[in-house]
């Protein structure tokens, strides 16, 4: 049997984890690690993608390396409009790669340092590149009162781009495909 000390950090009796208010503030701790760690991780920055500073009324376009796009911001009521398309950049697809498998396009609305204040996203059905010449796409972002400063958009992309149309129960064609993209980063 073992012998304790009075003042043995291994007596079953004594120590700090005995004490209620040890604990509650090891709870606190816990809690509050846990609460940063969560939010910590619901940030996005669109810092290290092409953007530009929100201009009412001006014609604009982001180049990207697989997408280029053209668009328009709409001044609305408590809000801002950005209207416009998403096309091919110039050689960069190869030649085999007939069908986009999968496209998604993200507007981003940020802040000067980058931070994603409003994202939208638009998932486009299966298609056959060069069929229109640009998809379309437009979004509403409602402003925040907090959010004082120059305002930018950024767009970003997932794409799956294959040699052959998708097969319609879903199974592999055999055939070459090429999966891109770009987008914000969580933080």
């Amino acid at each position: 049997m073992p012998v304790f000390s009075p003042r043995s950090p291994f007596r079953p009796e004594s120590g700090h984890a005995k004490r209620p208010e040890f604990r509650m503030l090891t709870v606190l701790a816990m809690l509050l690690l846990c609460t940063g760690l969560l939010a910590g991780c619901a940030k996005q920055t669109v810092g290290h993608l092409a953007r530009a500073q929100l201009q009412p009324d001006t014609p604009q376009t982001v180049a990207m390396q697989y997408l280029r796009f053209t668009y328009r911001v709409v001044p609305l009521r408590e809000s801002v409009g950005v209207r416009g398309q998403a096309s091919l950049a110039p050689g960069a697809l190869p030649a085999w790669a007939k069908w986009y498998e999968q496209l998604t396009v993200m507007v981003y609305l940020s802040d000067a340092s980058g931070r994603v204040l409003d994202a939208e996203e638009y998932d486009y059905l299966p298609r056959a590149v060069g069929d229109e010449g640009a998809i379309p796409f437009e979004t509403r972002f409602y402003l925040d009162p907090d959010d004082q400063g120059p305002l930018y958009v950024s767009f970003g992309y997932r794409m799956v781009a294959t040699e052959h149309a998708p097969k319609p129960d879903g199974t592999d064609d055999g055939g070459r495909s090429l999966i891109v993209g770009e987008g914000a980063l969580d933080n």
